[in-house]
Parts: C-alpha cells; structure tokens; sequence
C-alpha cells in the first residue's frame, strides 16, 4: 500500500487576517481540525447556518481561540503544521491547513483516506501543493505527467 492521504478545500466566510503566522499543533488536535465540525466552525461565524448546538459551536470556537487559530472572530493564520512529541524532540508530521484568500487548504499525509495511486483528487492536491508552495515560496519538484503521481509532500522539496 502507497502514501495515503486526505485532500480538502474548504471556502471560508470567516474574515482571514493577513497574516504570515504559522502555528504547530499537536497530531491530535490537527487531526480534531480536519473534522466536518472544526471545519465548520473555522468556516464561518454564523452559526445559526451550521445545524450545531450552541454550546457546542462555542466550545470548538474557544478551542480554536486556544490554538491561537482564531483571533477577534478571524482566521489568524498562514499555515497549521502538525508535529508529534518525541522524547527530546518534536518531529515535524506530513498534514498543513493553510489559508489562500477565502479558502481553508487541508492536507494530511497521514490519513487513510486516499492513496496516490488511485486518488480521486489528486489534480486538485497537486493543484493546492503548488499553490501553497508558490504562495509561500518554496521550490516545487517537477511534475510532467499524471503517471509520475508523486508521493504529495516530497514534492515540496525547499526554498528558492
């Protein structure tokens, strides 16, 4: 079995400030920020529109305030990289959420969603890969054809 991964792309009407903060959560609370319900809350701030309890929707608001992910009811963010605690170290894991315009990019290597190979989406992660490496200004590896599918992070390959 190949790299697996899960690729998404939210449009957010949460006001996004600009911002080139980059935050590192835990694995554990990145893998809480891919779910339908985080997403949501991070995507707007109308929650009447998103079918949530009120205590529940606050609950995930105050935890997205917490990570320091929202700030004066915005998205207070360029990039959420997770890592995982290791004895004497954190080492840095394979996922972002990053923010473009209106749009929330979630990308998690670590997922058993889809598998390189035969993913549904891949055009559009090789999309959203390249466009967070232009905005943020990385060098990207080259990509000529469908069959090479590379294996998503690896393509990011350093600075220019």
């Amino acid at each position: 079995m190949g790299t697996m991964c899960d690729y998404r792309i939210f449009n957010t009407e949460r006001p996004v400030k600009s911002t080139e903060k980059i935050i590192m959560v835990s694995r554990e609370n990145f893998n809480k920020l891919g779910t339908e319900n985080y997403i949501k809350v991070m995507s707007t701030d109308r929650r009447e529109t998103l079918g949530l309890s009120k205590s529940y929707y606050y609950f995930i608001l105050e935890d997205l305030k917490r990570m320091g992910l929202v700030e004066d009811n915005a998205i207070a963010f360029k990039a959420v990289i997770p890592f995982i605690p290791r004895e004497n170290s954190l080492e840095v894991d394979t996922g972002v959420l990053y923010t473009s315009k209106n749009h929330l990019i979630f990308i998690d290597m670590g997922s058993s969603k889809y598998e390189c190979v035969t993913c549904p989406v891949y055009a559009e992660c090789i999309y959203g890969i390249k466009r967070i490496a232009t905005e943020m200004r990385l060098k990207t590896g080259v990509v000529d054809s469908e069959e090479s599918r590379p294996i998503g992070f690896p393509l990011l390959s350093g600075t220019n």
